[in-house]
């Protein structure tokens, strides 16, 4: 009886248009024609490219004219969050953020644009080379994070219908004279 039950509310579940919220989102059967359509452009410096590589790695082998262009750029900060008492710094946060914009080769209009921030952190430690490498685990745990996250956004945008795949406005700004708190209750 229970095994039924839960059949039956799985099934109502698909049927309602349920996605799991983690998981592999990026490329699914319904976009990996759309993903396969984008060519991804060279991003700077070695970090940048590091992101591009781990973009490719999860999108599909793209086709010989693609339809659009993604433009990627990143920066990168470093924060000491740590100090000990003579304010030596002993562990950084990471931050990472990047912009992608999606052009439309055929229009040369922009159709969808994300930022994106990953954060990490390392300890700055007396060894050198411990730090260096846990800088390097860092930053590669901030593409992975940046790459995994952007394929999603992209395969969420190809799997909206077309009339929702404009690019929206953005929300009205709150006026300067005034904070969140009194825009949010009215005082």
């Amino acid at each position: 009886m229970k095994k039924t039950l839960v059949f039956f509310l799985l099934t109502l579940l698909s049927a309602c248009g349920f996605h799991p919220m983690y998981g592999n989102q990026g490329a699914t059967k319904n976009n990996t024609a759309a993903l396969s359509n984008i060519h991804v452009n060279f991003i700077h410096d070695e970090l940048g490219q590091a992101l591009r590589n781990a973009v490719l790695d999860r999108m599909p082998v793209p086709v010989a004219e693609p339809r659009y262009q993604l433009n990627v750029s990143m920066t990168e900060a470093q924060i000491g969050i740590a100090l000990t008492s003579n304010n030596t710094v002993t562990r950084q946060q990471l931050r990472d953020t990047l912009h992608a914009e999606l052009i439309d080769t055929r229009t040369q209009a922009m159709v969808w644009k994300q930022d994106l921030f990953a954060t990490s952190g390392y300890n700055i430690l007396n060894s050198q080379f411990s730090t260096l490498t846990g800088q390097q685990d860092a930053e590669e745990r901030n593409v992975n994070d940046l790459a995994e996250r952007l394929v999603g956004m992209l395969g969420g945008f190809f799997d909206r219908p077309a009339e929702d795949q404009k690019l929206r406005p953005p929300p009205p700004p709150v006026p300067a004279d005034s904070s969140i708190y009194s825009h949010v209750f009215g005082k």
